[in-house]
């Protein structure tokens, strides 16, 4: 047989070695606290405590509306306009909502192409500060661009109204550029485009681009029929919608359909009547219908309300001369000319910069009310006047 290993062997049967009479032997660490670790153990659950004592408190105090707006303007100032946006929105969503926080949200808006949107909260924030100019102003640039005249007259003089004093200029200054100085076509265009794209419910916006590709058709332009059936769709879903109807009704006179633009007129709501229905309905009286006497009330009832409308002036022209008023049918074509000269947009926009640039000169609003005057906007004109007077003559004569 196989010897065993004789080490393998003592290795096993070997008994563990005696500990040196010395050296005590090493037992377990106690479990036990030190009467040290046990106060370091406190401070440490203490401060863990407190710690979480204080998150809660921040939880449950809301942040302040200055620091919100701060956070606000950060976001804005690094190009995050949609943080922005929700930061703004939220403090006009509560009771801190002013002026400021209006514009805010509007400027967001804006430029993330919300045009209906920003309207919508700069219509809160004029009414929070009615005499806050700066939202006023944004409001009537929106209303150019989609080419409401009527409703830019009707807020531009509550504007006027109601802002201080001293910001009376500015908004004399977009309502003369609304009622005189139409936005270039192609730029137009590209805004309200971009309007839509970021919110295909801006109505308003659509309606506006409508009218332009209907009034101004170019190649990439929908055809004539396609653009009809849209506006005929749009105006049924919103049939109160007075710039819709007018945009449709126009494009159906152009197209030769007076059938059923005739269908329109009668249907238009009789609390919306304005100018736009007036223009309308003389055109069908005078061109449809065979009332020129009709038609001679409606454009100058128009007129009373837009009289920089050479177009309107002309169809009056024409009612006169179908007549026999020959003085007046001569008088309204002078006046269509008369306009079309004053409103040709080069030497409109540089008078109006030469004026605008220099709102502190008395000369510079005296041109003003005379180029008001010139197409008939007497009370604009008035208004220009007026400023002109409370200008200091120091100040006048420091030029």
């Amino acid at each position: 047989m196989p010897r065993r290993s004789p080490g393998r062997s003592q290795a096993r049967t070997q008994p563990p070695a005696k500990a040196s009479p010395g050296r005590p032997t090493q037992t377990p660490r106690s479990r036990k606290w030190t009467p040290d670790g046990r106060r370091r153990a406190g401070f440490v659950i203490i401060g863990i405590a407190l710690a979480a004592s204080i998150l809660l408190v921040l939880l449950l105090i809301p942040e302040s509306p200055a620091s919100r707006a701060q956070r606000a303007q950060a976001a804005a100032h690094a190009g995050d306009w949609t943080t922005a946006r929700a930061i703004w929105s939220s403090i006009n969503a509560s009771p801190n909502a002013s002026a400021e926080s209006c514009r805010g949200e509007a400027r967001a808006c804006l430029t993330l192409g919300l045009a209906r949107q920003a309207e919508q909260v700069l219509r809160k924030g004029v009414e929070l500060a009615p005499a806050d100019v700066e939202s006023w102003r944004l409001l009537l640039q929106i209303l150019r661009v989609e080419n409401r005249v009527i409703e830019s007259q009707r807020l531009g003089w509550r504007a006027y109204e109601r802002v201080n004093p001293e910001s009376r200029r500015v908004v004399l200054m977009e309502l003369t550029l609304s009622l005189l100085a139409e936005l270039p076509d192609a730029a137009a265009r590209r805004t309200l485009s971009r309007w839509i794209q970021a919110d295909p419910d801006d109505l308003d916006a659509r309606v506006a681009l409508f009218g332009r590709q209907s009034a101004e058709p170019s190649a990439d332009d929908p055809d004539r029929a396609s653009l009809l059936g849209s506006l005929e769709n749009l105006l049924a879903t919103h049939p109160d919608h007075t710039q819709a109807r007018e945009t449709l009704v126009t494009a159906l006179a152009d197209a030769g359909e007076p059938i059923r633009g005739r269908v329109l007129l009668d249907q238009w709501p009789e609390s919306t009547r304005d100018a736009r229905y007036q223009k309308l309905r003389g055109r069908w009286d005078l061109e449809y219908d065979h009332h020129p006497e009709n038609a001679v009330e409606l454009f100058r009832a128009a007129l009373q309300t837009l009289p920089q409308d050479w177009r309107a002036w002309y169809r009056l022209a024409r009612a006169c001369r179908a007549l026999g008023r020959a003085s007046d049918a001569q008088a309204a074509a002078l006046q269509v000319s008369r306009i079309r000269e004053i409103l040709e947009p080069a030497p409109l926009g540089r008078r109006l910069d030469d004026a605008f640039n220099h709102l502190n000169e008395p000369p510079a609003l005296a041109d003003l009310a005379r180029l008001c005057d010139q197409v008939g906007l007497s009370r604009l004109a008035d208004a220009w006047r007026a400023e002109a007077d409370q200008i200091p003559k120091k100040t006048a004569s420091s030029r």
